[in-house]
Order: structure tokens, then C-alpha cells, then sequence
């Protein structure tokens, strides 16, 4: 559809030869899940939401920066703590959107810093293992996906609030059924191209919507709304079969985007999220975060710009935005 780079979400090549370091090393197999549990009815317990504690300046919503450790080793045991406690905590319960916000920052981090992943799959368990792949699969190949350099201004967007998961799996599952398009594909392009339609606002090459879609390409499957998702999921699966799906589903995608990075990583979280349906839910719950060229800057829900302003006029008006001094420090 485009060969833009996903500036906002940053997400990450294929996976480098196993975390950079050749086949991935035998997995040590006793990491046991957290323990920490509470009675919530007869019978029934779940484990207690943990995040981290994180520091800096609350965003309007009240709502912190995640910060993360600069040590790889404490990385690592976090991040397969925090998996454990996803599949834990009720996706309804507040601590699950601050859990999978700082499994998404956990996961920015390793993508960024090769050398860190040997140290992480010395500790991941095998039942973990091939989740924790893909994510950084995904996240890796993004970084892939060409983009020029990182951005110097904030962009014109406006953030709001996604449909809720379960609605939005509805969705998919129905425009999969009309298709043949397996709706894990759907999610993971609405990831990757809006964090699931979070991202109000047109991309550098004019895509429009939770789906972005140039409106060229819009009038060739759908005469609806190219910004509700009730039309742009559907229209999206339309799409994917006039380029090639459900047969050839990498030459589909390769449609979507013309970037051999952007089909790694749509497939590498469709992958995900069919065979491990929390990280979905967690994926759901993924903040917006842009990669400047003076940093990562996070954009939560409420953030709204007309226009595009410079990234340090930002951050003195919204200081949450920027990372906070790294965990411990």
C-alpha cells in the first residue's frame, strides 16, 4: 500500500540469527512463575499485578513512564517476570495495562540492544521461549522498514482511545470469515500501522485511518468511512485478497507495504498473537511511542498537536513524554 516507515510504534527485523549470537543457546527451564497470589473467590486465585514502580512526571492521565533498568541481567528476569504476570492478571484489572506497557518498553530496550539478548534467553523458560521470539522478531524488523532519519518534530496527531480488544477481535473475526484472511493478520497490520487505531492523524505519505489507507486505495475496496475501523478492518481483508491472500499472504502483505521488513513483522505478531492470545490482549494495551532523533518519546492518550513542533518545544511543555533517569538510578 505504502513504503513508509511506521514511524510511531518503532516496533522492531527478523530475528538475528538467534538474538545475535547463532541458534539460540538450550533454554534453562526452571524460572518459576511469580508467586504472589490473592483469593478473589472460592476456589479461584490470580496473581497480584506487580509493574514496576516508575518515576518521573505524571501525564495528564495520571499515568508514568515506565523506567527500565540499564542493567541487561535485570532486563532479562523483568521481562519474564512481567510475562508471567500478564498471563496472571485479569485483563480487566487497571495493573494489566501497566504491565503490558512496561513489557512493551522491556521489549523496545532488547530490540535496541543486541548484545543483551544472550543474557535474556540464559533465564527464559521453554514455555515462554518461542512468544518471547517472535516479540522480538517483530520488534526487531521494523527497524528494518525504511524511514530516512529519525524525526526532529513531534508529528500532528492526535491519540485517543482503541476500540476495546475484545470488540476489535470481533472485527477481525468476522471480516476473516467473509475473506478467508486469518484475523490474526488484521491485528497485527492495525498494530503496527496505528497501535490499534490509537494514531488520529495522516502519515507522511497521506494514509488516513486505523488501517492507512492512501484514499487512492481506499476507493478500490470500500465506500465507507476510511476512519472507523467498522469499515477499515473489513476494507483491509478486501484489500489483502485483491493483492494476493489468503494464498500467498507474504505477497499480500508485501502489497500492503512494500517492504520486505514490514512483511517480517506483520507476520512474525500474527504469528504471536494466534498461538498466544494474552499477548494480544497485552499488545492491546501498548502505549504510543515515537522514535525522535532526541529520543524515545511517549505520547499517551489525550496528546494532540495541529501542528508539527520541534521535540524539545515538547518536552518543556510535556515533560512526561520523555524517558525518566533508567530504574535504580
Amino acid at each position: 500500500m505504502r513504503a513508509t516507515r511506521v514511524a510511531a510504534l518503532t516496533l522492531a527485523t527478523t530475528l538475528v540469527a538467534a538474538a545475535c549470537a547463532g541458534e539460540r543457546p538450550t533454554l534453562r527451564a526452571d524460572t518459576p512463575a511469580p508467586t504472589v497470589t490473592t483469593t478473589v473467590a472460592p476456589s479461584t486465585t490470580t496473581t497480584v499485578a506487580e509493574p514496576a514502580v516508575p518515576i518521573g512526571v505524571p501525564a495528564p492521565n495520571g499515568r508514568l513512564y515506565p523506567a527500565v533498568s540499564t542493567d541487561p541481567e535485570e532486563v532479562a528476569d523483568r521481562l519474564v517476570e512481567v510475562e508471567w504476570l500478564l498471563r496472571g492478571t485479569p485483563r480487566d484489572d487497571p495493573g494489566f495495562g501497566d504491565l503490558a506497557h512496561e513489557q512493551q518498553m522491556l521489549y523496545r530496550h532488547l530490540g535496541r540492544n543486541s548484545s543483551w539478548r544472550p543474557i535474556l534467553w540464559k533465564v527464559v523458560p521453554d514455555a515462554l521461549a518461542p512468544f518471547l521470539e517472535l516479540q522480538l522478531q517483530g520488534r526487531i524488523s521494523i527497524a528494518g522498514i525504511p524511514g530516512g532519519n529519525p524525526p526532529k518534530n513531534v508529528p500532528a496527531w492526535r491519540i485517543i482511545d482503541p476500540l476495546p480488544a475484545d470488540e476489535l477481535l470481533s472485527l477481525y473475526e468476522q471480516a476473516s470469515a467473509e475473506t478467508g484472511i486469518d484475523w490474526a493478520f488484521l491485528a497485527a497490520i492495525n498494530l503496527l500501522e496505528t497501535g490499534f487505531g490509537r494514531i488520529a492523524g495522516v502519515s507522511t505519505a497521506g494514509a488516513q485511518g486505523p488501517m492507512q489507507f492512501l484514499p487512492t486505495t481506499w476507493e478500490e475496496v470500500s465506500t465507507g468511512d476510511i476512519n472507523d475501523p467498522f469499515d477499515a478492518i473489513p476494507a483491509a481483508a478486501l484489500y489483502l485478497v485483491r493483492r494476493g491472500g489468503p494464498e500467498d499472504m507474504e505477497r499480500a502483505l508485501w502489497g500492503y507495504n512494500n517492504s520486505d521488513s514490514y512483511v517480517e513483522a506483520v507476520s512474525a505478531y500474527a504469528e504471536l498473537f494466534r498461538t498466544d492470545i494474552t499477548s494480544y490482549y497485552a499488545a492491546h494495551a501498548w502505549e504510543i511511542h515515537y522514535s525522535s532523533a532526541d529520543g524515545d518519546l511517549w505520547f499517551p492518550v489525550g496528546y494532540f498537536r495541529q501542528e508539527a513542533v520541534p521535540v524539545a518545544e515538547h518536552v518543556i511543555e510535556a515533560p512526561w513524554s520523555a524517558p525518566p533517569p533508567p530504574a535504580g538510578q
